[in-house]
C-alpha cells in the first residue's frame, strides 16, 4: 500500500508530531485510545452482516465458457465487424500453430515458446485493428515507428489478457531481426514464427494459395529472413512438404483445423474469465453503452436467479448467456447503436437483426440451452417479440428472467438518446409490459419487491466483469510518441503500468 508509505516513514510521522504536540498526558492518551478501540470495534460490527451477505448470499456467477469456446465466439464476432484483419489473422494463426507442431514433433525447436500463448497471439495480434485510432493519434505515424495499430494491440492483449509481457511480440512487426535482438525481448521468437507465417500467408494469398517452388521467390525469402529469425522460412517449407500445410488454406478447411487449435487452449478459470472479460470489452470498439448494459445485465439476471431460488447451475446458466446476448451488435452500425435520435424503421430493423447475428456467433459453441436463452431475450410471452415470435408455452423460466433482467437494464442505464430511468418510472414501463402479457407477471413481482437490492448488488458485483481499459488509452496516448522502437522498448521497460 504504497499511498501509506513505509513503516520507518510512519514512525517518523508519529515521532514528528509527539515532538510538535509535546508529551501527552498518559490518563488521557488511555482514554483516547479506548474510545478509539470503541469506535473501531462497533465500525467491525457494522461490517459483519456485509461480510456475512459476501460470503453466504451474494452468489457469485461462473463463466459456463471455457477458453477455447470464448476465442471462438470472438473470432467470429471480429468477423462479423470486419473481415479484413482475423481473415489473415486465422490463417496465420492456423500456420504458426501447424509449423510449431512440427517442429516439436521433429525436435527441431530448442527456443522457449508456449504453444497456449502462441495460438493467442496469432490469433489476435491485429486486434488493434478495429479500435478507431483516429482521436487518439496526435500526428502521422513516422516510418521508424511501431504502426499504431500493432501498438494498440500490444496494450490491449498486455492489460486485458493471460498474455501480459508475451504481448509485446507485436511490436517486432515488420522490424530488421538482427537489430531486434539487441532488444533482449524474451519474446523474439514468437513475432518471428508468426510474422514469418503471416509474410507467407499474405504471399499465397496473391498466388491464389497455390504453393509451388516460385511461389516464394529469392526476393521474398531474403526479405522473410532479414526481417526475422531466417530459420523459418526454411522450416516452413521443409514442414510444407506435398503442401501438408498450404493445401488446407486453399480448401478453407484450415479454419476447422484453428477450431480444434482453440478447443485444445489450457488456461486456469481467472485466466480463463480474463479472457471473458476481454471479449466483452472487444465490444467496446463498436459501442461502450453495450457494455455497460451487458454487465448490468448479466448481474441484474444474476441476481433475479438467486430471488427465485434457482439452482447455482441454472444461475450460471443464465449469467453467461447474458454476457452472449448482444454480442450481435457487433455488426450493427455505431451510429444506429450509438445515435442520440428516434430510429427509422430500416434502421430499427437493422438493430433487430442482432439477435440472429449474435446467434450465428455463438449457436453451436455454447450448449443449446445457452444459446437458446441468449437468443430469445426480445421474445415476449403473447408472441409479439421477435425474432421468432416465441410465446409463453415455448418460453422456459430462465429464458423469462433474462428478458426482465434485460428490460431493467435498458431502462435503468443511461443511454445517448435516453438518460437513466428513476425507480418510479422504470417499474411503471414494466408493469405496463406485463398488463400486456409481454413479461413474466411472478418475476415482474419478485424484482418489484426487490428492486433496492437488485440494484445494489449489481453495484456489488460489478467490479468483476470490470476491466481497465483506460490504461490501455493511457499507455497509447504515452508510447506514440516514441520515436524509434528501441525507444519505445525502453519507454515500456521503465514505465510497468504499460
Amino acid at each position: 500500500m504504497e499511498e501509506f508509505g513505509k513503516v520507518d516513514d510512519l514512525f517518523e510521522e508519529v515521532e514528528s508530531l509527539e515532538e510538535f504536540l509535546g508529551p501527552a498526558d498518559e490518563e488521557e492518551s488511555l482514554d483516547l485510545l479506548e474510545d478509539e478501540l470503541t469506535s473501531l470495534e462497533e465500525e467491525v460490527e457494522s461490517l459483519e452482516p456485509i461480510e456475512d451477505e459476501l460470503g453466504k448470499t451474494l452468489y457469485i456467477p461462473k463463466s459456463c465458457l471455457d477458453a477455447g469456446q470464448i476465442i471462438k465466439i470472438l473470432r467470429r464476432m471480429l468477423r462479423d465487424m470486419s473481415p479484413k484483419y482475423i481473415d489473415i489473422a486465422e490463417r496465420t494463426a492456423y500456420c504458426s500453430v501447424k509449423l510449431f507442431d512440427y517442429l516439436k514433433l521433429h525436435d527441431k525447436l530448442d527456443i522457449n515458446i508456449d504453444r497456449n500463448k502462441l495460438i493467442l497471439l496469432s490469433v489476435l495480434f491485429s486486434i488493434g485493428g478495429y479500435k478507431d485510432l483516429t482521436q487518439l493519434v496526435g500526428e502521422e505515424e513516422p516510418q521508424s515507428k511501431v504502426p499504431h495499430l500493432f501498438l494498440y494491440s500490444y496494450l490491449f492483449l498486455k492489460n486485458l489478457t493471460p498474455l501480459r509481457e508475451t504481448s509485446e511480440a507485436v511490436l517486432l512487426y515488420n522490424y530488421n531481426y538482427g537489430d531486434a535482438l539487441s532488444l533482449n525481448s524474451p519474446y523474439i521468437e514468437y513475432a518471428s514464427l508468426i510474422f514469418t507465417c503471416m509474410r507467407i500467408c499474405i504471399q499465397l494469398r496473391k498466388t491464389k494459395y497455390v504453393f509451388d517452388e516460385n511461389t516464394l521467390d529469392k526476393e521474398f525469402i531474403a526479405q522473410c529472413k532479414k526481417a526475422y529469425n531466417p530459420m523459418y522460412v526454411d522450416l516452413f517449407i521443409e514442414a510444407n512438404q506435398n503442401n501438408a500445410i498450404t493445401s488446407k488454406l486453399e480448401s478453407s478447411r484450415y479454419y476447422y483445423l484453428l477450431d480444434e487449435y482453440c478447443d485444445s487452449l489450457t488456461f486456469n478459470y481467472d485466466e480463463t474469465f480474463m479472457l471473458l472479460k476481454m471479449m466483452i470489452y472487444t465490444i467496446d470498439f463498436v459501442s461502450t453503452s453495450t457494455v455497460t448494459h451487458i454487465l448490468s445485465t448479466s448481474f441484474h439476471s444474476t441476481e433475479i436467479c438467486q430471488i427465485e431460488h434457482l439452482s447455482d447451475e441454472e444461475t450460471d446458466e443464465v449469467f453467461t448467456a447474458a454476457v452472449l446476448h448482444d454480442i450481435g451488435k457487433m455488426a450493427i452500425d455505431v451510429s444506429i447503436l450509438e445515435g442520440a435520435g428516434k430510429l427509422t424503421d430500416e434502421e430499427m430493423n437493422k438493430m433487430r437483426s442482432h439477435v440472429e447475428r449474435g446467434e450465428k456467433i455463438f449457436r453451436g459453441i455454447t450448449t443449446d440451452k445457452i444459446a437458446d436463452i441468449a437468443s430469445r431475450h426480445h421474445e415476449t410471452l403473447n408472441g409479439s417479440g421477435y425474432p421468432k415470435k416465441l410465446s409463453g408455452d415455448d418460453l422456459t423460466f430462465q429464458d423469462r428472467i433474462l428478458t426482465v433482467a434485460d428490460i431493467l437494464s435498458a431502462l435503468t442505464d443511461p443511454r445517448t438518446y435516453k438518460p437513466s430511468f428513476p425507480k418510479e418510472k422504470t417499474l411503471s414501463i414494466m408493469q405496463s409490459m406485463v398488463e400486456e402479457q409481454k413479461l413474466d407477471p411472478k418475476i415482474f413481482e419478485d424484482v418489484k419487491n426487490s428492486y433496492d437490492q437488485i440494484v445494489a448488488h449489481t453495484e456489488t458485483r460489478r467490479p468483476m466483469l470490470t476491466t481497465n481499459l483506460g490504461q490501455v488509452i493511457i499507455g497509447f496516448i504515452s508510447l506514440q510518441e516514441c520515436k524509434s522502437v528501441p525507444a519505445l522498448f525502453r519507454a515500456i521497460r521503465q514505465e510497468s503500468a504499460f
